[in-house]
């Protein structure tokens, strides 16, 4: 995959994977161009192509089981109809016999990565932000406009 260059490229190697394992890309060609553009800043800023929609250590041993197609697509379709980031569907979805749904973390909870903030000094009077919707950390004096891991707007941070 290192030799993919472009979201388009990524498109057509992920598609041939889908078709191979008897499965299909999202109909939704915004949301797929998203999460292939994901990708591929992945693959540019750590060598490989971990999936956008969990944190990356950028620890290839750590991460293995998220680059994409991760560890879990195939077990989450087979339960949900969909991976976890709704990059892979089923036949049934494809085909809109089956709606996606909210699909539960199927990776270990302590293989999730969590802000480590160590580099920070104790004196600093920064506040810890925790997001509501999937529990990013954030530190800082405002959270951020949006969470880095799922998306949801500031208004969901604590």
């Amino acid at each position: 995959m290192e030799n993919i260059k472009s979201p388009q490229e990524l498109r057509v190697f992920l598609e041939t994977n889908a078709k191979d394992k008897g499965y299909y890309l999202n109909q939704d060609t915004s949301f797929v161009n998203a999460l292939l553009e994901g990708l591929i800043r992945n693959l540019n800023r750590y060598g490989y192509s971990s999936c956008p929609c969990r944190l990356s250590t950028g620890d290839y041993a750590l991460d293995s089981d998220l680059i994409c197609p991760c560890r879990y697509m195939e077990n989450d379709i087979q339960k949900y109809g969909s991976c976890f980031c709704a990059l892979y569907v089923s036949k049934d979805v494809y085909e809109n016999k089956k709606t996606i749904s909210s699909i539960p973390e199927s990776r270990p909870k302590e293989k999730n990565f969590d802000v480590n903030y160590s580099h920070v000094s104790s004196k600093t009077n920064a506040k810890e932000w925790k997001c509501a919707v999937c529990g990013y950390k954030y530190l800082g004096d405002n959270p951020p406009e949006k969470c880095p891991k799922c998306g949801a707007s500031r208004k969901f941070f604590k």
